[in-house]
Formats: structure tokens, sequence, C-alpha cells
């Protein structure tokens, strides 16, 4: 059980469990359990606190737009927001009797110079004032990421989030997702609505499903192999979205190596996309969970 602050990258264990947190968008980039590592990160991927590009791969935090939203207050905001290419504040870790905790902020002063930023103020007329927190629970058999967001000056504000966690597989096309029978979703590639009616969910060619989760799809597992996982989250995340880029759009992807990595990764994203507001003074709270099955 230790703690260790390597430049940009914070590493932290608990017995058999270890983690690494980079400081570039707060980016949980590595979950090892028993020498298993269960998070995908691209060989391309920068961890500077400097670099012009969010992490590719690991768990990216989406905020406060999930890709191009076709929501007004966010209309002028990039794909997937902007705090993922913020250099976040390390706050303290602490080995504690049953987990390891790491503790991170980022508030409104640190994204000032940062035009999204000021897109988004723009909306509102004014400069948004807030401040986001991820706290990190680490145990010998699973991570719990705690997100908190603290409003402090706008009436009513309005975001998106999503937790883009990109998870390490095997071979992608022995991958099995079950947990989402009975889940309404919108295939995006496609622009068709559908229902899931199988127990399980296989990834065999390019895919970006967004499934609104029900009371029966709380618990939602990737089984390939001997890499096993279980995702559960609070209940205001219920949104998902399952995303593999394939061979050709992975093939344009400057940070995606090699490109033939797609077929070792799979994207499954709890959130909340349809648009969620937090009033004045108020503080809004989500928690997810990835436990080795």
């Amino acid at each position: 059980m230790s703690v260790e602050v390597e430049n940009d990258l914070i590493k932290f264990s608990y017995g058999e469990a270890h983690a690494c947190v980079a400081k570039k968008g707060c980016t949980l980039v590595s979950f090892v359990v028993d020498g298993d590592e269960y998070l995908y990160l691209s060989e391309a991927a920068n961890l500077s606190s400097k670099s012009p590009t969010p992490v590719r791969g690991g768990m990216p935090l989406i905020f406060p737009a999930f890709g191009n939203s076709y929501l007004e207050s966010l209309k002028t905001v990039q794909q997937h927001g902007f705090v993922r290419n913020m250099a976040w504040d390390f706050v303290i870790a602490e080995v504690l009797t049953e987990c390891t905790v790491a503790r991170f902020r980022l508030s409104h002063r640190q994204c000032e110079k940062e035009q999204q930023y000021k897109n988004w103020c723009e909306f509102y007329g004014q400069p948004i004032k807030f401040e986001l927190t991820m706290v990190f629970e680490l145990f010998p058999d699973r991570i719990t990421v705690n997100t908190g967001l603290v409003n402090e000056n706008v009436s009513e504000l309005e975001f998106q989030f999503l937790y883009h966690t990109y998870f390490r597989v095997p071979c992608v096309r022995d991958m099995y997702i079950t947990g989402l029978k009975g889940a309404k979703y919108l295939d995006r590639l496609q622009t068709r609505y559908g229902l899931d009616g199988s127990p399980m969910l296989k990834v065999e060619e390019q895919t970006d499903k967004l499934y609104e989760l029900g009371e029966n799809n709380r618990e939602i597992d990737i089984l390939s192999g001997n890499y096993n996982v279980r995702l559960t989250a609070s209940d205001n995340l219920k949104d998902l979205v399952v995303w593999n880029p394939w061979e050709e759009n992975a093939a344009k992807m400057k940070d995606f190596e090699p490109k033939s990595s797609y077929r070792n990764m799979c994207c499954v994203e709890f959130g909340t996309i349809g648009g969620t507001t937090v009033t004045q003074g108020q503080r809004w709270q989500c928690q997810h969970t990835i436990t080795i099955i």
C-alpha cells in the first residue's frame, strides 16, 4: 500500500490493486489487479499536463458537453467538453484501513484562459463559477470514482456528463456485454432507435450505441476470457454508451496506436446525456464502480 507522485502522474496501490491518475483531465490511466491491466491506453497517449490533446484511453471525464451537444447552452462548447483538456490539482492521497483514496480538484479559476470555458460562459452572460472534485477509492478488487460539482453563481447550470472509459480486452470479437436486455437504445451510426432484446451484446463492427438504462440495467458486465468486470453507477447516471471505432476510424485517429488495437478495447461509459441542471449554491454528485469478477 503506497502513494507515489511522479511528475504529472499519481500512482497509488492497495494490496494487489494498483491505479494511476494523470493530472491531465484527472484521467484514470491504469487499473491493475493481480498483475492484470483492465484499462486500455493508446501507446501514443500523451500524459503530460501541457499536452494540447486529451488522453486517448483510460477514463477521461466528459464535461460539460457530450459529443456535439444539441443543448442550446452547450452548442458552442467543443465535442466532449473541455475539462479533459485541463490540468487538475492533486489534493491529497491517503492509505486508509479499507482502501487507498486519492483526491483531485478543478475550479473555474484554472479555466479562465480556456476558450471553450469562455464559450460556455457566453450563454449565461457571466463567468461561470464552479468546482469539480474527483475522489478515487482503490480496494483490493475494485475502484470507485466519486465526482462532485458545485455551482457557485448561476441560477441553473446545465451540463452533460460521462465517464468515457476505455476497457482493455483480449479480443473484442470474443467479448460479451451483459445487463442491457430491455434497455432502449439509439444507434448513433444509423440514427435508428431500438430495444435490446438480447441477454448479451457482441461488438463485431464499428459501434456507437447510446442506451437509456432502466431499473433492470444497473449492473453491466464485460466478459472476455479471464478479463471480467462488473460496472455499477449511481442512479442519476441513467445513460450508457458502447463505442468501438473499428479499423477504418482507428486508422484516422493520430493518437490511436497501434492502429490494430481497436481489437483489444471497448468503451463502456456511464453518464447523463439528456441534460442535467444544478441550481446556484447546490452540489451535484455521482459515483461509478469497476469491480473485478
